[in-house]
C-alpha cells in the first residue's frame, strides 16, 4: 500500500458506500472499506494504509477506541486517522485531541474541506511504518485483491506452513497449556504476542501459564496487559472477567483497583468506580494516573470543582502531566 491508500470505517453500509463514492468523485481511486472498527484493526495488522476515516460511533467498537489502540502500538503512531460524526461536542473535542487525532470531519462532509484535508495526508505523509510488514503476506494480499487466488495461495502456503501467524501460536499456547506444559505455552503465547503486539487473549493465556507455575507476579503483569487491550477496545466484559482473575492472585493491587475504576466509569456505574478508585489511592496516594482518573469520573458525575482538586494533585506531582493540564485548561475556558 502507499500513502495514498485510504482505509473507510463505518457500520453504516449506505454512510460507508456514501462516503466511497464521494472520494471517487474527489479523485482519490486507493479506497478500502472496514464494516466495523474490529474489521478495520484486523485489515491494518495485514498491511499498511495511508490514512483512515472513521465513524465515531459504532456499536461494535467506537472510532475512538480504535484510535486509542493504533496509537497505542510504534507501528501506527504517526498513521493520519480522522474521526467523523454528526455532531462534536466540547467533550469529544478534547478526548479526539487526547487520543491523538489527526482531524475531524463533521457529517453530511463538506466537499471542499474534505478534498482539502486527504489532499494534505497524501503530500505530507511519507510510506508508512509497518513494523510487522511480511514481504510475501503483502505479494500475496495484493494478489488476493485481483482475484487471483491461486497464485495467492500457492504464495502464502510456505509462510502458513511455518505457523508465522499469530492465531497459530495461540492455538499452540492453548494445546500446551491444557497439556499442562506451561514453559511451552508461555513461549507459544509470546510468540503470538510478538506478531501482534495488541493479542489481548495471548497475554491472558500467557498470565495463566504464569500462574499455574507459581509466578504470581509475572502472571498479573500478563492479565494486566490483557485487561489495559480489552478496555482500549471497550470490551469491558472480558476485562472484567480478567480482573477478578488477578484479584485471585493479588488482593492489594492498585492497578486492578484502578482498572475497575475505569471498567465502572465506563459502564456509567460512578459510586462503584470511586470506590475503587479509592482503594488504588489508599495503596499509592500519589500516583499521578489515578488521580487523573477520579478527576475524569468527577468530570462524569457532573462535579468539575471536584474534578479540578484531583487534576490539581496530579500536576503538583508531576507538573508536565500534560493531559491534565490540557482538561484543567478547558475547564478553565469553559469547553467541558
Amino acid at each position: 500500500m502507499t500513502s495514498d491508500s485510504f482505509l473507510l470505517v463505518d457500520e453504516d453500509t449506505k454512510a460507508l458506500n456514501d462516503l466511497k463514492t464521494l472520494m471517487s468523485t474527489l479523485g482519490f481511486k486507493n479506497l478500502h472499506e472496514a464494516e466495523s472498527a474490529n474489521n478495520a484493526w484486523a485489515m491494518l495488522r495485514l498491511k499498511p494504509y495511508g490514512c483512515v476515516i472513521s465513524a465515531w460511533n459504532m456499536e461494535d467498537m467506537s472510532g475512538i477506541a480504535l484510535l486509542k489502540i493504533l496509537r497505542s502500538d510504534l507501528a501506527f503512531k504517526d498513521l493520519p486517522f480522522f474521526l467523523s460524526d454528526a455532531a462534536f461536542t466540547k467533550v469529544k473535542v478534547v478526548k479526539a485531541g487526547l487520543a491523538g487525532v489527526t482531524g475531524l470531519l463533521v457529517t453530511p462532509f463538506d466537499k471542499n474541506n474534505l478534498k482539502m484535508k486527504m489532499a494534505a495526508v497524501i503530500k505530507t505523509k511519507p510510506e508508512p511504518l509497518f513494523v510487522k510488514e511480511e514481504k510475501t503476506l503483502e505479494k500475496g494480499m495484493d494478489l488476493i485483491e485481483k482475484g487471483r487466488f491461486e497464485e495467492a495461495l500457492s504464495m502464502l502456503d510456505d509462510m502458513v506452513n511455518k505457523g508465522e501467524t499469530a492465531e497459530y501460536y495461540y492455538n499452540i499456547g492453548y494445546i500446551k497449556t491444557s497439556e499442562g506444559k506451561y514453559t511451552e505455552a508461555i513461549e507459544a503465547f509470546r510468540k503470538a504476542t510478538q506478531l501482534d503486539s495488541l493479542f489481548a487473549k495471548a497475554y491472558e493465556g500467557m498470565g495463566k501459564a504464569y500462574q499455574a507455575l507459581g509466578q504470581h507476579e509475572l502472571a498479573e503483569k500478563c492479565l494486566q496487559k490483557a485487561v489495559d487491550i480489552y478496555m482500549d477496545k471497550e470490551n469491558v466484559e472480558d476485562a472484567e472477567t480478567v480482573l477478578n482473575e488477578i484479584l485471585e492472585i493479588s488482593k492489594d493491587s492498585a492497578n486492578v483497583f484502578n482498572s475497575l475504576g475505569v471498567l465502572y466509569r465506563k459502564k456509567g456505574d460512578f459510586k462503584k468506580a470511586l470506590k475503587n478508585y479509592e482503594k488504588a489511592l489508599r495503596i499509592h496516594p500519589e500516583e499521578t494516573f489515578i488521580l487523573y482518573n477520579v478527576g475524569r469520573l468527577f468530570l462524569d458525575m457532573k462535579d468539575p470543582g471536584k474534578a479540578v482538586e484531583y487534576f490539581e494533585k496530579a500536576l503538583i506531582i508531576d507538573p508536565d502531566f500534560r493531559e491534565a493540564k490540557q482538561v484543567l485548561d478547558a475547564i478553565e475556558l469553559g469547553t467541558i
